[in-house]
């Protein structure tokens, strides 16, 4: 008898053959056909470039006022752009809530649409059509953020109880009554938190989005390193982790007193 005849393969056994296989063949294209190992220098090469940034240049983060305050403004209006722009959408992309399937399809095109663009393609077409500064930026970083609430939003919407909405209908109230009275309490807490998060992580993006020409200190970091001002590149970064660092404690305390 064959002892291979009891071998079984089983689906699991497949996929995980498949996966080894698919993450050998990745590091090997990396490591060997993608990387070109003779342009790469010694370690000591490559210490020598670090130590180049050392020590920050502090002194340059008193000129960097106007930046700061660009990077807090993108963030800040953006967030409210996206919380105005994300009601019909989320109405659209709801499927208890959507007046027709094909609004329902169009809602959910627009959350695709946003989510699956990088803020900086975002940021490099609105640089495009309106110039400089930081208007590109809250208009990049406002399409970029409508995706993430929206879809968080409407799928709690779909999950609300609809015992309220009933009751409110059998009055014969209009849709938009129903939305205010019905449905927005109940989502209320979720789309507060969700925005509040969004602004966190838009106080991190506004300093990537300035690199493309949105504003901000991600402006003033591009603009160091193609001036090769490595020192006051690294005071920029401290001065962004410290900004990123206070914004997320905001955050946290306004989560903590009203959600």
């Amino acid at each position: 008898m064959n002892p291979l005849n009891n071998i079984k393969i089983r689906p699991l056994h497949i996929f995980w053959i498949t996966a080894s296989f698919l993450f050998c063949g990745s590091l090997y294209i990396i490591l060997v056909i993608g990387t070109d190992w003779s342009r790469i220098g010694s370690f000591k090469f490559i210490w020598i470039n670090i130590l180049r940034f050392f020590p920050p240049n502090l002194s340059s983060i008193l000129e960097l006022g106007w930046s700061t305050l660009d990077t807090l403004i993108i963030a800040v209006f953006s967030t409210i752009l996206v919380g105005i722009i994300c009601f019909p959408i989320i109405w659209m992309s709801s499927t208890n809530i959507t007046p027709h399937r094909l609004v329902f399809f169009l809602g959910r095109l627009i959350i695709v649409v946003s989510r699956s663009v990088h803020e900086i393609i975002w940021g490099l077409i609105f640089v495009i059509a309106v110039g400089l500064g930081p208007l590109p930026g809250i208009l990049a970083l406002s399409v970029r953020g409508i995706g993430f609430v929206a879809k968080v939003v409407s799928e709690e919407v779909e999950a609300i109880d609809l015992n309220p909405v009933e009751a409110i209908r059998a009055t014969g109230a209009n849709t938009l009554k129903v939305i205010l009275i019905a449905i927005i309490p109940q989502i209320l807490p979720v789309y507060i938190g969700t925005l509040i998060f969004q602004w966190d992580v838009n106080l991190r993006r506004a300093a990537i989005i300035g690199v493309v020409g949105g504003g901000g200190l991600g402006l003033s970091f591009h603009q160091a390193m193609i001036q090769y001002k490595w020192h006051d590149a690294t005071a920029i970064l401290l001065l962004l982790a410290l900004f990123v660092s206070i914004g997320e404690v905001i955050s946290r305390k306004i989560r903590e007193k009203y959600i």
